[in-house]
């Protein structure tokens, strides 16, 4: 009777698939350390490129101007305001939004950031104030309490200096 056995050592899924009558198992695949550590810097250098464009985006102020965003609730009464010696400028945004980009005369940037619909800026420098507007068709602009109108048309970039005369 032992001679009807065969002593064939190999695991019984093996056999089973020699016979067709089970499917051959497959290996895992594994994952090579290089692979992971590619993975690893490649997570690491987008996190790491995303917190530098979070802490640029910030609005950067220099202590020589001042700088002032009303909430789209505020109501501003442009007959009132009394007009500082210098560039008094305000900009509000009447239709969508709009990147805007403000320096002074020495180059350091004043306003770096969004205005949205019914949003107000108003900056002050007794030199010069150079304006970058990303969609001038949203922002209205008002120089020294004169009313200039919308910057533009709807997504055009403009660029505008103002000196204590007004536009230049």
């Amino acid at each position: 009777m032992e001679a009807a056995q065969t002593s064939d050592s190999r695991p019984i899924i093996d056999r089973l698939a020699e016979n067709n009558v089970a499917d051959k198992p497959k290996e895992k695949k594994r994952m090579k350390f290089g692979t992971l550590a590619s993975i690893s810097a490649a997570v690491l250098s987008i996190g790491f490129v995303a917190q530098i464009a979070v802490n640029n985006v910030s609005a950067v102020s220099t202590g020589i101007n001042s700088v002032s965003v009303k909430s789209p609730t505020t109501q501003e009464n442009t007959s009132t305001i009394s007009v500082p010696a210098g560039v008094n400028l305000v900009l509000t945004g009447v239709n969508g939004h709009s990147w805007v980009g403000l320096t002074n005369a020495d180059g350091a940037s004043v306003f770096n950031g969004q205005i949205a619909f019914g949003q107000v800026v108003t900056i002050n420098d007794p030199k010069m104030i150079k304006a970058v507007i990303g969609n001038a068709g949203a922002i209205k602009v008002n120089i020294n309490g004169s009313d200039l109108g919308v910057a533009g048309a709807e997504g055009q970039v403009v660029r505008l200096d103002f000196d204590p005369n007004g536009q230049l």
